[in-house]
């Protein structure tokens, strides 16, 4: 079978370390024949091993007629400009999370697919990682009952890496990043929402700006999600740990006859000890930049388009996780419970 033709418009660091590998995976189903990136050095490194050529104008990616699908992994306040012309081109797309940073982008990214009868997967990888699909499954079965409590943590080092959430990088500008809650919690928003079955009625949440040389970016974020069937959700993401902290996740899970507990302890087989510290060299690895969970994902847009089917998560999903974690900062700056859905 042929191999399907992909663009890559953004090659920083999320290409690099996700989206690039989980291609070469793949690479009995796709080729890469075209790359964009505002640097052109980033542009011509993703190129260079797929013999791909590389641009700094996305618009060039799109006017190749050999590309049948573009993996968009640009900063969220770009996705509704590129996503709509990638639709207008005809391209399928899968796109970074967020979505986009408000309700109105997302709704005009996804009327634009829909409009143009091409697939829109949005990036929430986790849905595609092992320990998310196990525990899915599980809850699909009845094996702990209806969900009535979860939590998930998150929490992060401030070197991971050094200048994030700093004006040395895109996600310190407060005027273009939307901080933890975008590109963090709206992954415990998804989850929240996937694992309980049910859609959110009310939510708040607490935010905080801790690190040194932050000029106003969320790096902390704490929320709790009242569901209209009566489950709560909580999560907390903590971006400002200090370094050498491991990346570390936990999820608890309680339903009416059974719980369900994963942690980044559990998966981690090696921590070395040394004068500059303690090096967890599974953790960082093993959720958040997860091969098998990238390529699971792509490979989700390749056999959609290739049997002419929608993708198994709608974009819609990604805007009603999007919905929760908006509100989530209006609840943070209001003070008080914000009202979603039907409750509103």
């Amino acid at each position: 079978m042929d191999r399907l033709g992909l663009g890559l418009i953004g090659c920083g660091g999320i290409a690099r370390s996700a989206h690039l590998p989980a291609m070469a995976q793949l690479a009995d189903r796709v080729v890469l024949r075209a790359t964009a990136d505002v640097d052109a050095s980033s542009a011509e490194a993703a190129a260079a091993p797929w013999g791909a050529t590389p641009f700094t104008d996305y618009r060039a990616v799109l006017a190749r007629p050999d590309i049948q699908a573009v993996v968009i992994a640009t900063p969220e306040y770009l996705h509704a400009e590129q996503v709509e012309a990638a639709a207008a081109a005809g391209k399928h797309v899968l796109c970074e999370k967020p979505i986009a940073p408000s309700l109105a982008e997302a709704d005009r990214m996804i009327a634009a697919c829909r409009a143009a009868g091409v697939n829109l997967l949005i990036g929430h990888s986790r849905r595609f990682t092992r320990r998310y699909m196990e525990i899915k499954a599980a809850l699909d079965r009845g094996d702990i009952g209806p969900v009535r409590l979860l939590r998930e943590n998150e929490r992060r080092s401030r070197a991971i890496p050094q200048v994030w959430w700093t004006p040395a990088h895109w996600t310190g500008n407060p005027q273009i990043s939307g901080g933890a809650p975008m590109m963090n919690a709206i992954h415990e928003t998804d989850l929240l929402r996937w694992f309980t079955g049910q859609e959110a009625a009310a939510v708040q949440a607490e935010i905080n700006t801790t690190i040194e040389g932050n000029v106003g970016v969320i790096d902390f974020i704490s929320l709790t999600v009242r569901f209209r069937d009566g489950a709560i959700g909580s999560a907390e993401v903590l971006n400002c740990a200090p370094p050498g902290y491991p990346a570390f996740h936990q999820l608890e899970l309680y339903g009416t006859s059974g719980a369900i507990r994963a942690r980044d302890h559990e998966l981690t087989s090696l921590v070395r000890f040394g004068d500059s510290g303690a090096d967890y060299p599974g953790h960082y690895d093993m959720l958040l930049h997860n091969l098998p969970a990238y390529a699971r994902e792509l490979a989700e847009l390749v056999e959609a388009i290739r049997a002419g089917r929608p993708v198994h998560m709608p974009p819609t999903e990604a805007r009603a996780a999007l919905e929760i974690a908006l509100a989530a900062v209006r609840s943070a700056h209001a003070g008080h419970e914000i009202l979603l859905g039907d409750a509103a």
